[in-house]
């Protein structure tokens, strides 16, 4: 036996309670002979761990050996916790371990656990794997698959935009950067009880592994060349209840690790809270100056003029974004904008002639500004002999990247910068060889840009992201907001971004759908000549996943009325109090391809109203899908037909004239149903409807608006048809209270406050 095992051959982390909380009880039991270990929840086994590794050695193997187990307590983020610590060396003999494993169990809250890999000496990983295939260089926690709970459904995020993978637990597969976090759930049980696997600390130095045998683990990535000595890694695992709940409660966790605080972004100035015209991919002035040649010869002639046919139709715009095409680049970008590196970021003078101050002066509204990675052969490379780089053949990266980003942002004085959109994130990893191979960098580099941002008072959207690096921006909070979907030229299904969302949503994160034609006629000219054949799901869901609304269409293409739909007369977007995400219901029946979302707005004295998209026609309604027990006194508004229903717990319901399914739904007071504004998406939208009380008889609505704005609300008494009334702010009052009869008529009196 290796020396100091004079413990209990195992040792238990347990509750004292066995009763079933609120919230699921983890409890671990390791064995000191060896260093398994198993995690149940709510006293059920769900995880064995069985191997522990360090480059190519291996405890399964039986070539890496435990040499001593130490009891331990401590203090950190989540407060005190207690410790069993394994030391790990290449000989039973040794006396300095290569890698140090900690179990850390919280006694203030039993639903979670923080695994720790210490490495005490400088270890040269590549040397040590020798010619191991794992995309790990380090294992710990590492899961054995068919001792595990195999059969159980997960789900885990994979790729650009963290495309969501659901499989079973012992078919998971990982991928770079991805493969995580890993959501692990029973769906035989009611109350969905789940458990979240994720990296916790130095994100972007780690790496989920699955081979093709037995192993689930993760680590250290393998492209890392040195482990420095003091370094530590740490690995959270996190139980809850439903999906949607146990992915906010870990992301509670994580953000009190990091210290990110939570936030409420939304509306955290014009980029976030109103409708911007945009100019992505897919986009009909993303390079392009489309057809109509009258219009001027370039960006800086017609860009002017788009603004005025907004103006002139009365849709307010309050932010621009300008996508890849201003800035000069290493060579001819492919038609996605992708490909060569920027060499400095301003406009090329055949874009504004004039420059980008002068561009500014003439929009007159805050910008959201794309780049990409560094070229090798950039300005700044040569013009800053101060800042060294990493050079690699298509890309580059400072190796100091907090003293760039700081005097970087400074250098767009005039431009109305607002937001900066870091585009081409997944080439700028693959590309730039030292955010594989050094292991401090990659965290490094997205700091160094967020602390810059927010030295410059700058936003930060991420673009064409691995999940490592979502998960890395739950440290930031200059990251207000992460591309939830492709470009919208490239897939038919990129509006589809509910389970994207929740993992975003769940580090404070909004998600953004990226711009859309807002209209079905055939836009002629632009880069992409095309018509939109849902342009109302399009919209619905970008206001929806409460983000940004962006329309892209050319001059004499945009609907009016859609775009209006999702916004106030100011442009100040209507949104439900967070994005719309996954039902829990999805992953109770194990449907992959369900898009039932669900998102909610609460109003002051009001219950909760619940919004409800399905993008299965065929499909009904059902009560639990929006949480809401049969019996609740809720009403459900089919927002394309008109129709109220009392709420059931299934009810069928007509789709509308794109084949998608939306409703409302509503809490009945006295029976009667305030439906709000049904010209809006969301029509009883918290930023709105300051106030909805009961008192004598009367229903009283407070409300928030534009002086002068009008506005349309309805109510009905089922099966009475709706009764709708106009109501307009007087020229200078911005907040309107009415009042409404039992039988959902105006009272005479209207107040303004």
């Amino acid at each position: 036996m290796p020396p100091n095992h004079h413990l209990a051959p195992a040792l238990l982390f347990v509750s004292a309670s066995i009763a079933l909380s609120v919230d699921p009880t983890l409890d671990l039991l390791v064995e000191t002979g060896d260093g398994a270990f198993t995690v149940t929840l709510d006293e059920k086994p769900w995880l064995v761990g069985n191997d522990y590794r360090v480059g190519a050695l291996s405890s399964a193997e039986g070539s890496l050996h435990l040499l001593s187990t130490t009891l331990g307590s401590g203090k950190d983020e989540f407060g005190d916790y207690d410790a069993i610590t394994l030391d790990w060396g290449a000989q039973a003999k040794d006396k300095d371990s290569l890698m140090q494993t900690t179990f850390r169990r919280y006694p203030k809250d039993r639903s979670m656990f923080v695994f720790e890999q210490y490495f005490p000496k400088t270890l040269n990983l590549t040397a040590l794997l020798g010619g191991s295939n794992l995309s790990a260089g380090t294992v710990f926690p590492g899961f054995s698959k068919s001792k595990s709970r195999g059969k159980l459904p997960c789900l885990s995020f994979h790729d650009i935009f963290a495309v969501p993978k659901q499989s079973t637990l012992g078919g998971y597969v990982s991928s770079e950067l991805g493969g995580t976090p890993l959501i692990i759930w029973d769906n035989v049980v009611e109350d969905l009880p789940m458990l979240v696997l994720s990296p916790l600390s130095n994100v972007m130095a780690q790496q989920m592994t699955a081979d093709k045998s037995d192993l689930l683990g993760v680590g250290v990535k393998a492209t890392v060349e040195t482990i420095p000595a003091g370094w530590r890694q740490l690995f959270l695992v996190s139980a809850g209840r439903g999906i949607n709940d146990g992915m906010m409660k870990w992301g509670d966790r994580m953000l009190k690790y990091s210290g990110r605080p939570i936030v409420d972004n939304r509306y955290k100035d014009a980029v976030h809270g109103s409708i911007g015209y945009w100019t992505d991919n897919g986009g009909y002035y993303h390079y392009s100056l489309g057809d109509n040649k009258s219009l001027g010869k370039n960006y800086e002639e017609v860009l002017p003029k788009v603004k005025a046919y907004h103006d002139s139709l009365g849709v307010p715009f309050k932010h621009w974004q300008f996508d890849s095409w201003f800035y000069p680049k290493d060579g001819k970008p492919d038609p996605g904008g992708g490909g060569p590196g920027v060499t400095n970021w301003t406009s090329m003078p055949s874009v504004f002639p004039h420059g980008m101050a002068y561009i500014q002066s003439l929009l007159k509204v805050p910008m959201a500004m794309h780049n990409r990675h560094w070229s090798p052969h950039s300005d700044y490379i040569k013009h800053w002999p101060d800042i060294e780089w990493y050079i690699s053949k298509h890309a580059a990266i400072p190796k100091n990247p907090k003293k760039f980003f700081d005097r970087f942002f400074t250098q767009q004085k005039g431009w109305g910068l607002s937001m900066y959109e870091q585009d081409w994130m997944t080439d700028e990893y693959h590309k730039a060889t030292a955010l594989k191979t050094n292991i401090s960098m990659g965290d490094l580099w997205l700091k160094g840009m967020a602390d810059g941002a927010t030295g410059a008072s700058l936003t930060v959207q991420y673009c064409m992201p691995l999940p490592g690096m979502v998960l890395a921006a739950a440290s930031h909070p200059a990251v207000t907001n992460v591309r939830a979907s492709t470009d919208y030229s490239l897939a038919d299904d990129q509006w589809a971004i509910g389970t994207t969302g929740l993992f975003y949503w769940a580090l404070n994160i909004l998600p953004f759908k990226d711009g859309f034609y807002s209209s079905t006629i055939f836009q002629h000219g632009g880069q992409y000549p095309r018509a939109e054949k849902q342009p109302d799901r399009e919209a619905l869901i970008a206001t929806l996943s409460a983000a940004m609304v962006g329309p892209m269409d050319g001059v004499n293409y945009l609907n009016v009325s859609r775009v209006m739909a999702t916004c106030r007369k100011d442009g100040l977007i209507l949104k439900p109090d967070r994005p719309a995400t996954t039902t829990d219901q999805c992953f109770r029946e194990l449907n992959s391809s369900c898009q039932v979302y669900h998102t909610y707005s609460d109003i002051k004295g009001f219950s909760r109203v619940h919004y409800y998209y399905n993008d299965d026609k065929s499909k009904p309604f059902r009560a639990s899908e929006v949480y809401l027990k049969p019996d609740a006194d809720y009403a459900v508004y089919n927002w394309y037909t008109g129709e109220v229903f009392d709420l059931n717990a299934s009810l069928p319901l007509r789709a509308g004239y794109e084949d998608h399914i939306y409703a409302v739904v509503v809490p009945k007071i006295n029976g009667l149903v305030y439906l709000g504004e049904v010209d809006k998406y969301v029509s009883l939208s918290s930023t709105r409807f300051a106030a909805i009380t009961s008192s004598g008889g009367l229903l009283q609505v407070s409300m928030r608006g534009v002086p002068g704005e009008t506005v349309r609300t309805c109510n009905a008494v089922p099966p009475a048809p709706m009764k709708c009334q106009e109501m307009t702010f007087p020229k200078s009052e911005d907040t309107l209270v009415v009042r409404f009869a039992a039988d959902g008529s105006l009272a005479p009196e209207t107040i303004v406050v």
